[in-house]
Order: C-alpha cells, then structure tokens, then sequence
C-alpha cells in the first residue's frame, strides 16, 4: 500500500494531474492525500493605495508612500482565499467521489508552496508526489520561479509531473 500526495489549485493542470493519476497511476489501496497550499497573508507587503507622510522637519514636503492593505481589505482577501480553498476541496471530493476513490484533503499552511509539498510529503510518508505544471520556458521559470521544478529537486521520494497541453 502506498501513500499518494496530489496537489491542488484552482488550474486545469492540476485538474488534468488529478485525472491522470485517477486513470493511469491509481491502484486499489492507495492512500490518498489531496493538498493545496493558499494564499500566504501572514508578511503583506506594500501592495494598495499610498499613503501621504508629512515630514515636519522638511515642511512643506509630503511624500506618497505606499502603505499596504488596510486591515479591512486584508480581511476580505483571507475570505476569499478561504472560499477559494474550500471550493477547490469540493471540486476535488466530487472528483474523487466520482472515481470511487476515498481521500483526504489537506489545507497546507506557509509562504512557499513547494516547501509545504516537500514537509507534508515527509510528514505523510508519501510514496509519491502527483502535481501539474504550467510548463513555462527557462527564461520564465527562472525569474518565476516553478513549484513543480522545485519540488523535483527537493522531495525525498519520486515526483510525477503531469504536463497539460490545453
């Protein structure tokens, strides 16, 4: 019996991942975890409106700084990033469902995704590691950055990249 980690978002090559391994890879006894690693909120940076500084020592200079969400906005976008991740366990419970497949979905929490594939997949004792991949250039993937590529190199057990041509 193995324990199977498949990785989830909200793409079509996660999608066609989860698929794949449904038809081709799954066998009777498998263990099956499903993870999806949200939105990283914890550090925000600057990322909305600016806000003016008045500097009294250098009156009458006012400087735009941009100062972040407010802790409103932060709210609404942990809601939605809440939303989102319950969909996409619906959407993969339906999936598997579908199949005849029992698993557990697995809310990840961290900064980079491909970290919390690696530590869950060792926590898990996974077997093997199922994702998609986008399938970026090098040029792309270097000042981008790639979860699967990363995940490649870092997990201690074998990685199945499903490349989806859609």
């Amino acid at each position: 019996m193995s324990t199977v980690l498949i990785c989830a978002d909200r793409s079509n090559h996660s999608d066609f991942a989860l698929e794949y391994y449904l038809k081709h890879v799954h066998r009777e006894g498998n263990t099956v975890k499903i993870v999806h690693c949200p939105e990283y909120w914890a550090n925000v940076r600057p990322m909305e409106g600016p806000s003016l500084l008045r500097m009294p020592s250098i009156a009458p200079l006012v400087i735009s700084v941009p100062t972040g969400p407010t802790p409103a906005r932060l709210n609404e976008l942990i809601a939605e990033t809440n939303a989102n991740t319950a969909a996409i366990a619906d959407k993969v419970k339906t999936t598997l469902a579908a199949a005849g497949v029992t698993g557990e979905f697995v809310k990840l929490e961290g900064k980079e995704p491909w970290q919390e594939i690696c530590k869950a997949a060792d926590s898990l004792g996974a077997n093997l590691i199922v994702l998609g991949t986008r399938g970026v250039g090098t040029i792309k993937r270097t000042l981008l950055g790639s979860c699967s590529d990363s995940v490649m190199h870092h997990a201690h057990c074998p990685v199945l990249v499903c490349k989806h041509n859609a």
